[in-house]
């Protein structure tokens, strides 16, 4: 029983460090480098409709 969780365990690490990399890729060729790695401070936009959040 513990090799089999064990093996279990293993395969999902497994299978969680190939998403993990297949999403690096995907969001690598989506995104330009200059998108990823700018950061306003303070401005919240809604990236799909492109509104900006109000302020209170």
């Amino acid at each position: 029983m513990v090799t089999i969780m064990n093996w279990s365990a293993w395969a999902i690490a497994c299978a969680l460090a190939l998403w993990m990399g297949f999403d690096l890729l995907r969001t690598n060729r989506t995104f330009g480098e200059d998108y990823l790695l700018s950061s306003e401070e303070g401005e919240i936009v809604d990236s799909d409709t492109g509104e900006t959040a109000a302020r209170s």
